[in-house]
């Protein structure tokens, strides 16, 4: 089996481990703070400095992050056009983003700045890939196009009775795609 191909296989694969790891951090986050309301409150109030441990949720979502970019250098590895490694190198951006977000806990300056462009690169990111994707005719491309264009369509068309929901809501989006690409390199079709 070639270096390449090895190595893009196992990159790929920390999308998995970014997706345990997102939801066992927050969880242990929420498990320590019970007052948390997931129907009231944004996720960032477990990483805020009224929370026990803020450090449990801030750190997560910098470990994510880490996992997040060897995940998306995967995705680079596979990318068959310009336009695919631009989708992916976006998603390391996202994962920045996201790694800033527990940089700058709830309660700072650019908390909402970050949590907010943590959704929308990822977005940005899924589109571009997907559209590199069609121009191969692959039919990854018109599964991750759709997923971005109509999660975005439910994240404004939908009143979200609190933030925790909308987070969740779009991080559940960005799974479906992440398990999808890794399903569709699995079966050597991406």
């Amino acid at each position: 089996m070639p270096v390449m191909e090895t190595a893009r296989g196992r990159l790929i694969l920390f999308g998995v481990a970014a997706l345990a790891s997102i939801f066992l951090w927050i969880s242990a986050a929420w498990l320590i703070n019970p007052w948390f309301d997931f129907y009231t409150g944004a996720l960032s109030a477990l990483g805020s400095p009224g929370a026990t441990d803020p450090w449990i949720y801030n750190v997560g979502l910098m470990f994510t992050a880490i996992l997040i970019v060897l995940y998306a250098s995967g995705l680079i590895l596979y990318s068959r056009n310009e336009i695919q490694t631009v989708g992916a190198s976006f998603f390391v951006v996202a994962a920045m983003f996201l790694a800033l977000i527990g940089i700058y806990h709830g309660g700072t300056y650019p908390h909402d700045f970050v949590s907010v462009w943590f959704f929308i690169q990822a977005d940005i990111a899924i589109i571009i890939w997907g559209s590199g994707a069609l121009l191969q005719k692959e039919i990854i491309g018109a599964y991750s196009v759709v997923i971005a264009i109509s999660a975005t369509f439910f994240a404004y068309a939908v009143k979200w009775p609190s933030s925790a929901e909308l987070e969740t809501f779009g991080t559940c989006a960005i799974s479906l795609w992440v398990m999808l690409t890794i399903a569709f390199s699995r079966m050597n079709r991406l």
